[in-house]
């Protein structure tokens, strides 16, 4: 019984005075009759007993109490379940994922599970969990999961939906039962290119250098605390063909830092033009100034302290109008003092006379093969020298500027002496201060990875946005398994390694944003648009049995985010028994309250327990008599 509930309450309240009215006439009638025509003792305290029993049949019978019922759990079988941990006689049905499991049903999917066993209140999950699949599940379905131990190995792992080849991959994860042990990166081509030893939770975070665009193939590999191989996994990774913004240079004069930055931007294949002052009205390099008309083909100008003071306020406010548009821009703060003009677009600076040093992090790891695969073999000229390679990495020397505002984001928090670099939104474009004076220095200390590594950042944050945005598509993505894929619009479908086609449906919500896909087989799939057979991007769909380890742990959290989500609407308690309650049937009640009337009625007016000479029984009737609209007076 629900004490609780509001109607039932009320119901036992109305009965409860009733009843009590009655005794309470009952008594004064006794204590007002003559002594003579009193009742019995034993008719008194049975007319007093039969009040409360009359009410508390009423109740019952308006609200019947719960009754136990047979079992109303339905145990489910997923990857992993044992057999051993099943109740004799509880309803269990097996998914298709699920080992054989001798005298358990097997199902296509939860949902025909639930249509086959509608009484179900509660789901209990043996087994690594709930795939995608099954985990729509309907509102009031309480969820009972016990996740397994974790395997030894790889649990955990986070890959970028999309990269751009030439940019550092960073991928990090999370093993299980490797005390001590590490985790190794391994590009394309099979060579080592970073470690790391795993933290006290067993985590770790690897980078490596990406170059051409298309399928590349890393590999992870995991060790113990002895250095034992406990697994090596294979990184399926669609690079794609890089964006080349155009790039200007403006410099006052001549400088290191602005011929080592031209000659990163000419290597990397970005358009680039320099404008290089050198007093007295000339200046060199292939670039012309600054209207608009250049600006609007520049989609990230950098320029240094002194350009930027001779642009003049005219000059500045055209290139602010032309960051307005969608341009980058990146002032170089390397002479002492505060660039003029920022304050239009929302920086507040302060200070500026003085340098810092800053030490930036050691990247990858670094023994032989892993700095040659960063730093490549060299040329005949300048070979690959590993003496020079594996030396420290020089300190570098930052303006110290103060910069605020509640829209800039620092660039370079991980490098000793603070961040090197500042930038925020203004318009459709972004502004960067640059506070780094020697940039140029990596280079010629070996480290030529470093030096692209920042101004490839810094131009990345800044340049103009694209027209069409990359598309975004999960990882890791398994045969039979829902791939979500954003960016590809209406007209986009996927082509499979047999050359089938299947196009996207949007989400319902019509946004067209992003839809689902569900790969049939293993393999690298192609996304398309109608009338062009070029990718527009491409994943690769592992097989059932790759990355076992990481697709349990999936799982197991997943399933673990469905236990108790039904709030009010779940069972009472939260660990299930092997029998539910319901509510029970009234009629017995019904039938027990009017029998019990009826008998108090004829009770009350029989002469049993009464004196035999009795002319004054008014009063002494109860409930049921004066329902019954009888008075016994006078007889």
């Amino acid at each position: 019984m629900m004490l609780s509930t509001p109607s039932l309450a009320a119901t036992a309240t109305v009965a409860g005075a009733i009843a009590l009215l009655a005794c309470v006439r009952i008594v004064r009638w006794q204590l007002r009759a003559p002594a003579g025509a009193r009742a019995r003792g034993w008719r008194l305290a049975l007319l007093l007993l039969a009040q409360p029993l009359w009410a508390l049949l009423l109740v019952l019978a308006v609200h019947p109490p719960a009754r136990l019922r047979p079992e109303a759990t339905l145990t489910v079988f997923t990857a992993g379940g044992e057999l051993a941990r099943v109740e004799s006689g509880a309803k269990a049905v097996a998914l298709p994922e699920a080992d054989a499991t001798a005298g358990v049903p097997r199902v296509p999917d939860l949902a025909t599970a639930l249509r086959l066993h509608p009484d179900t209140r509660v789901l209990r999950v043996l087994g690594d969990g709930l795939i995608a699949r099954d985990r729509d599940l309907p509102a009031g379905l309480a969820v009972e999961f016990e996740p397994p131990l974790q395997a030894t190995g790889l649990t955990e792992l986070s890959v970028p939906a999309s990269t751009v080849a030439g940019d550092t991959l960073r991928i990090h994860g999370r093993a299980n039962g490797l005390a001590g042990g590490s985790a190794e990166l391994l590009d394309p081509a099979g060579v080592r290119v970073d470690s790391a030893a795993l933290d006290e939770g067993g985590g770790f975070r690897l980078q490596a250098p990406t170059f051409a665009a298309g399928p590349a193939l890393f590999g992870l590999r995991l060790r113990d605390g002895q250095g034992a191989q406990v697994s090596d996994e294979a990184l399926h990774l669609w690079l794609e063909a890089p964006w080349t913004p155009a790039l200007r240079l403006l410099a006052g004069a001549p400088n290191a830092e602005t011929r080592f930055l031209r000659r990163w931007a000419a290597d990397a294949g970005l358009p680039v033009q320099a404008r290089i002052a050198l007093g007295g009205g000339m200046a060199l390099g292939d670039g012309g100034g600054v209207d608009a008309a250049a600006l609007r083909r520049t989609d990230v100008l950098v320029v240094d302290a002194r350009a930027w003071s001779g642009l003049g306020a005219g000059g500045r406010t055209a290139v602010l109008a032309a960051v307005e548009a969608g341009m980058g821009l990146v002032v170089r703060a390397d002479a002492p003092g505060i660039p003029a003009g920022l304050a239009t677009s929302g920086f507040r600076l302060a200070g500026g006379q003085g340098t810092v040093p800053v030490q930036l992090a050691a990247t990858g790891s670094g023994d032989a093969g892993a700095l040659r695969a960063r730093l490549g073999a060299g040329t005949a000229d300048a070979p690959f020298d590993l003496e020079q390679a594996q030396a420290p990495i020089p300190p570098l020397l930052r303006r110290q500027l103060a910069v605020e505002g509640a829209d800039a984001v620092a660039l370079g928090t991980g490098a000793e002496g603070g961040p090197w670099a500042w930038w925020r939104p203004h318009g459709l474009g972004r502004v960067l201060v640059w506070t780094l004076q020697d940039s140029y220095r990596l280079v010629l200390s070996g480290r030529a990875d470093l030096h692209a590594q920042l101004w490839r950042e810094a131009v990345a944050t800044v340049a103009r946005a694209q027209a069409a945005a990359p598309v975004r598509i999960g990882w890791p993505a398994f045969a039979d398994e829902r791939v979500t894929i954003c960016g590809a619009g209406t007209d986009a479908r996927v082509v499979a390694p047999d050359g089938s086609g299947s196009p996207l449906w949007g989400h319902p919500d019509g946004s067209g944003a992003c839809a689902g896909y569900w790969p049939r087989q293993p393999g690298w799939h192609r996304v398309v648009v109608e009338g062009d057979d070029a990718p527009r991007a491409a994943f690769h769909v592992h097989s059932e049995a790759a990355l076992p380890t990481v697709r349990a742990a999936h799982r197991a959290e997943a399933t673990l985010a469905l236990v108790a989500p039904c709030g009010r609407d779940c069972p009472a308690t939260n660990n299930v028994g092997t029998t539910q309650t319901s509510p029970g049937p009234s009629w017995p009640w019904w039938l027990a309250w009017l029998a019990v009337s009826a008998a108090l009625w004829w009770f009350e007016r029989s002469r049993r327990g009464r004196p035999r000479e009795d002319h004054g029984l008014t009063g002494q009737a109860g409930p049921a008599g004066r329902r019954a609209g009888v008075s016994t007076a006078g007889r």
